[in-house]
């Protein structure tokens, strides 16, 4: 139903993106948080595949996405703090090391934090940054 945009136009070829020379974006509503589109893209319909790096510090307030988004992350780098529920609380929250996995049905209210700068990878059917998103982040 939906085709996947490939920023890759060489189709047949091994191609190799270093993390170094990544070309980062502003992500919508957060500008300190920087975002890389792998494929498809955040903002658009249909699958996406992305990187999201946030600065140490950064703390993302409580908020939930509509169906049929399901947020699927998984650390890179860093340590994401991952809590549930309607309130901000950090001592409700878990330590999510590089390598861990965290998967967010629709509708789940939930908030992030991070103290060092952290790098995710995250997957799923966009559109991934509704409107109760944006300036959400604390």
């Amino acid at each position: 139903q939906y085709k996947m945009e490939n920023k890759f136009k060489n189709k047949g070829e091994l191609i190799i993106e270093q993390f170094e020379n990544i070309k980062w974006k502003d992500f919508p509503g957060a500008p300190e948080v920087k975002y890389f589109d792998v494929e498809g893209t955040i903002s658009s319909p249909g699958p996406f595949i992305a990187r999201v790096k946030m600065p140490a510090g950064y703390k993302a307030a409580m908020h939930e996405h509509s169906a049929p988004f399901f947020e699927r992350n998984i650390v890179i780098s860093g340590v994401m703090h991952l809590g549930i529920g309607a309130e901000f609380d950090e001592s409700k929250g878990v330590a999510l090391g590089a390598g861990a996995i965290a998967v967010i049905p629709p509708g789940v209210k939930h908030y992030s934090w991070n103290d060092v700068e952290t790098v995710i990878h995250v997957h799923g059917e966009g559109p991934w940054v509704p409107p109760e998103f944006l300036n959400s982040h604390l």
